[in-house]
């Protein structure tokens, strides 16, 4: 048979054919792969809940030490004025007994009528008294106006407290929400498990109506506001029994029957300070 004169142009090696239903399995894994970690990710952000971002309480001061951090600087600003009008006092006597005492001097010389050496002296220790009265009363001014200054600024000062306590208030109230939220969020962790996605959304529901009741938001409350530990959601064991300061979620819910809330000794005392302001939003529960 005639050699056909395109025969060299055609490959020797493995066919088109070949080359894709080599390389199609190792695609069709790939793919599937990505497809499935889309999923996942978007499966994960339906189903995990929105973590809540904790605020930093800044601490207040309170009025004893408002008022050490601000006393001394208005007590020295005093006591410097104070000695500077003694000061003051004590050369405006020296430069009235020079001034009597050149009057003197020069009243003796008139009778005299010569000169008069200790009236020269008189008067030349009457005009170092003026120039040192002058400075000790600009020294007075400067520390009235200084006394003055510092008063406003403890004022301004004053102020800039009182709108940090109302922003402390708020955030201590933002930070016990999100206290509060966090524990509904952990605990819908803790029992919607696995499931469809029909089932988890059943379950978060019926978790977060059982624990956003206004009783048990206040409990919650006191748990923090008498420094005990957080209330957690808990599963019971077999054969245990319910512990102390603890109730049942919702026994007639099958998706939170056999979960239990450890709440904290409701005896305690809330502690006395600022943190009695903080409050949880009422429901219509």
């Amino acid at each position: 048979m005639a050699r056909n004169e395109f025969d060299d142009d055609v490959p020797s090696g493995p066919t088109a054919t070949g080359i894709v239903a080599m390389i199609l399995p190792f695609a069709t894994a790939i793919a599937a792969l990505v497809v499935g970690a889309v999923l996942g990710f978007a499966i994960g952000l339906v189903v995990k809940p929105a973590e809540v971002v904790e605020k930093v309480v800044p601490r207040e001061l309170t009025a004893a030490e408002l008022a050490s951090a601000c006393a001394p600087t208005l007590e020295q600003t005093v006591d410097k004025l104070e000695k500077a009008e003694t000061k003051v006092s004590i050369l405006q006597r020296e430069v009235d007994d020079r001034n009597a005492r050149v009057a003197e001097l020069e009243t003796a010389q008139k009778r005299s009528g010569g000169p008069s050496r200790e009236l020269q002296q008189a008067k030349k220790d009457l005009e170092e008294a003026r120039a040192q009265l002058v400075i000790a009363q600009q020294e007075k001014e400067a520390l009235v106006v200084e006394l003055t200054q510092t008063k406003q600024q403890l004022a301004k000062t004053e102020e800039a407290l009182v709108e940090q306590k109302e922003l402390t208030t708020d955030a201590r109230e933002d930070a016990l929400v999100n206290k509060f939220y966090r524990f509904v969020n952990d605990s819908q962790l803790e029992i919607c498990e696995k499931g469809s996605r029909k089932k988890m959304g059943n379950c978060r529901t019926d978790v977060q109506s059982a624990l956003q009741s206004n009783v048990r938001r206040d409990k919650f409350s006191h748990c923090v506001r008498s420094g005990q530990a957080t209330p957690s959601v808990k599963e019971i064991e077999k054969g245990q029994s319910l512990p102390d300061f603890s109730e049942w979620i919702n026994e007639e819910e099958k998706t939170t029957k056999g979960y239990y809330i450890l709440f904290c000794d409701p005896t305690l005392p809330e502690k006395t300070d600022d943190l009695a302001e903080e409050h949880l939003p009422a429901t219509s529960n």
